[in-house]
Protein backbone atom coordinates (compact mmCIF):
# COMPACT_ATOMS: atom_id res chain seq x y z
CA UNK A 1 0.00 0.00 0.00
CA UNK A 2 3.00 2.55 0.93
CA UNK A 3 4.61 1.75 -3.06
CA UNK A 4 0.87 2.29 -4.18
CA UNK A 5 0.58 5.77 -2.18
CA UNK A 6 4.17 7.09 -3.12
CA UNK A 7 3.65 6.20 -6.71
CA UNK A 8 0.52 8.47 -6.66
CA UNK A 9 2.05 10.93 -4.58
CA UNK A 10 4.80 11.01 -7.73
CA UNK A 11 2.55 11.11 -10.05
CA UNK A 12 0.25 14.21 -8.88
CA UNK A 13 2.90 15.90 -8.15
CA UNK A 14 4.78 15.31 -11.46
CA UNK A 15 1.73 16.25 -12.91
CA UNK A 16 1.19 19.69 -10.97
CA UNK A 17 4.93 20.91 -11.76
CA UNK A 18 4.40 20.03 -15.28
CA UNK A 19 1.43 21.83 -16.20
CA UNK A 20 2.87 25.00 -14.13
CA UNK A 21 5.89 24.33 -16.30
CA UNK A 22 3.41 24.34 -19.49
CA UNK A 23 1.63 26.99 -17.88
CA UNK A 24 4.59 29.51 -17.36
CA UNK A 25 6.03 28.43 -20.45
CA UNK A 26 3.02 28.84 -22.77
CA UNK A 27 1.18 32.45 -20.45
CA UNK A 28 2.28 35.25 -23.16
CA UNK A 29 0.67 33.31 -26.11
CA UNK A 30 -2.24 32.51 -24.12
CA UNK A 31 -2.54 35.88 -22.65
CA UNK A 32 -1.93 37.57 -26.31
CA UNK A 33 1.47 38.89 -24.84
CA UNK A 34 2.89 42.23 -24.79
CA UNK A 35 3.14 43.96 -27.96
CA UNK A 36 4.88 47.06 -29.01
CA UNK A 37 2.11 49.89 -29.46
CA UNK A 38 2.08 53.93 -30.66
CA UNK A 39 -1.18 56.34 -30.48
CA UNK A 40 -2.84 54.11 -33.14
CA UNK A 41 -2.60 51.35 -31.76
CA UNK A 42 -0.86 47.51 -31.78
CA UNK A 43 2.38 47.89 -33.75
CA UNK A 44 3.01 45.29 -36.90
CA UNK A 45 6.41 44.70 -38.66
CA UNK A 46 6.85 44.99 -42.33
CA UNK A 47 5.62 41.35 -43.02
CA UNK A 48 2.32 42.01 -40.91
CA UNK A 49 2.92 40.72 -37.75
CA UNK A 50 2.26 42.64 -34.32
CA UNK A 51 5.89 43.01 -32.25
CA UNK A 52 6.23 41.38 -29.54
CA UNK A 53 7.81 42.94 -26.39
CA UNK A 54 9.26 40.76 -23.10
CA UNK A 55 11.16 42.37 -20.67
CA UNK A 56 12.98 39.24 -19.33
CA UNK A 57 14.48 37.90 -23.01
CA UNK A 58 15.49 39.39 -26.52
CA UNK A 59 12.56 40.60 -27.82
CA UNK A 60 10.74 40.64 -31.27
CA UNK A 61 10.83 44.56 -30.82
CA UNK A 62 14.50 44.55 -30.18
CA UNK A 63 15.44 41.97 -32.91
CA UNK A 64 13.30 44.23 -35.13
CA UNK A 65 15.07 47.57 -34.05
CA UNK A 66 18.76 45.94 -34.57
CA UNK A 67 17.91 44.32 -38.12
CA UNK A 68 16.61 48.12 -39.30
CA UNK A 69 18.94 50.23 -37.45
CA UNK A 70 16.24 52.01 -35.55
CA UNK A 71 16.57 53.11 -32.13
CA UNK A 72 14.82 51.30 -29.26
CA UNK A 73 11.63 51.89 -28.82
CA UNK A 74 10.71 53.49 -32.21
CA UNK A 75 6.91 52.54 -32.69
CA UNK A 76 6.60 55.28 -35.61
CA UNK A 77 8.47 53.91 -39.03
CA UNK A 78 7.75 53.43 -43.04
CA UNK A 79 8.15 50.01 -44.52
CA UNK A 80 9.99 50.22 -47.41
CA UNK A 81 10.44 47.08 -49.25
CA UNK A 82 10.13 44.99 -46.10
CA UNK A 83 12.49 47.01 -44.66
CA UNK A 84 11.58 49.85 -41.45
CA UNK A 85 12.91 53.30 -42.05
CA UNK A 86 12.40 56.44 -39.90
CA UNK A 87 9.44 58.65 -41.36
CA UNK A 88 12.31 61.29 -41.85
CA UNK A 89 14.35 59.26 -43.20
CA UNK A 90 12.31 56.93 -46.27
CA UNK A 91 12.68 57.49 -49.86
CA UNK A 92 9.86 56.72 -52.50
CA UNK A 93 10.61 54.79 -54.93
CA UNK A 94 12.92 57.34 -57.08
CA UNK A 95 14.83 58.77 -54.19
CA UNK A 96 13.01 61.48 -53.21
CA UNK A 97 12.84 62.21 -49.32
CA UNK A 98 9.08 61.44 -48.80
CA UNK A 99 9.06 64.23 -45.83
CA UNK A 100 10.28 66.55 -47.66
CA UNK A 101 7.82 66.60 -50.11
CA UNK A 102 4.80 68.69 -49.84
CA UNK A 103 2.06 67.04 -47.57
CA UNK A 104 4.66 64.43 -46.58
CA UNK A 105 3.58 60.73 -45.73
CA UNK A 106 0.26 61.80 -45.45
CA UNK A 107 0.16 62.69 -48.78
CA UNK A 108 2.45 60.26 -50.46
CA UNK A 109 -0.37 58.26 -49.22
CA UNK A 110 -3.15 59.95 -50.48
CA UNK A 111 -0.91 60.21 -54.03
CA UNK A 112 -0.66 56.56 -53.76
CA UNK A 113 -3.79 55.19 -53.28
CA UNK A 114 -2.94 53.29 -49.93
CA UNK A 115 -5.92 51.15 -48.65
CA UNK A 116 -8.68 52.89 -46.15
CA UNK A 117 -10.43 51.33 -43.43
CA UNK A 118 -14.35 51.12 -44.47
CA UNK A 119 -14.87 53.98 -42.72
CA UNK A 120 -12.84 56.35 -44.95
CA UNK A 121 -9.94 56.74 -42.25
CA UNK A 122 -6.44 55.59 -43.87
CA UNK A 123 -4.28 53.00 -42.94
CA UNK A 124 -2.36 54.43 -40.07
CA UNK A 125 1.04 52.07 -40.98
CA UNK A 126 2.68 53.11 -44.37
CA UNK A 127 4.10 49.94 -46.31
CA UNK A 128 4.77 49.75 -49.70
CA UNK A 129 6.94 48.24 -51.98
CA UNK A 130 8.76 49.67 -55.36
CA UNK A 131 8.64 48.26 -58.79
CA UNK A 132 10.66 50.11 -60.85
CA UNK A 133 9.89 53.78 -59.83
CA UNK A 134 5.94 52.87 -59.60
CA UNK A 135 4.71 52.77 -55.50
CA UNK A 136 2.83 49.07 -54.46
CA UNK A 137 0.99 49.98 -51.48
CA UNK A 138 0.88 46.98 -48.80
CA UNK A 139 -2.41 45.95 -47.30
CA UNK A 140 -2.26 43.49 -44.33
CA UNK A 141 -5.64 44.16 -43.09
CA UNK A 142 -6.64 40.73 -44.16
CA UNK A 143 -4.06 38.73 -43.33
Amino acid sequence: MKIISTTLASVCLLSLTACDTLQNWNSSYLSGGDYLSNDDGMVIDCYGDLIGTNPNTVSAAERFWQANNLPKGTANFVCKDSKAYLPNKVTDCRGNLIAKQPGGITQFKLNNDFPRYEDGEMVRYTMFNCQGSNVIPVDYTNK
